[in-house]
């Protein structure tokens, strides 16, 4: 890989790694998707550094050519990422559901005891 396509790609990892602690600092993003995020650049990074280590990692596990492998391992993250989220969203539709119901019981307390006078 030429020095000046690793200098590019590092650069790149850089700026998204300060996207991902400023969106943290706004709590724009939790800390534990943002920890995720952080530790995938981090894999990126060392793969930009080591390049040698994703070929052998191939042939390892017996792929024909790297990017087959990284694509595999690329959608793997992607349907780990949507688990986790959709995970995120039912635990999040159970706790909407549960704050409508206690609120309906507030309210029609409210309005019994309004009424009572």
């Amino acid at each position: 890989m030429d020095f000046t396509l690793k200098i590019f790609l590092l650069l790149i990892l850089l700026f998204q790694f300060i996207l991902i602690v400023k969106t943290i600092r706004r709590k724009k993003l939790s800390m534990k998707y943002g920890s995720f995020w952080i530790f995938l650049l981090i894999i990126m990074a060392i793969v930009v550094i080591f390049p040698n280590i994703l070929f052998k990692l191939s042939n390892l596990f017996g792929f024909e050519v790297a990017s087959n492998m990284i694509f595999l391992i690329g959608f793997f993250f992607l349907f780990y990422i949507i688990f986790i989220l959709t995970t995120s969203i039912s635990i999040q539709n159970e706790k909407i559901k549960l704050l409508i119901q206690e609120i309906s019981i507030l309210k029609e307390s409210v309005d019994k005891d309004g009424k009572k006078d």
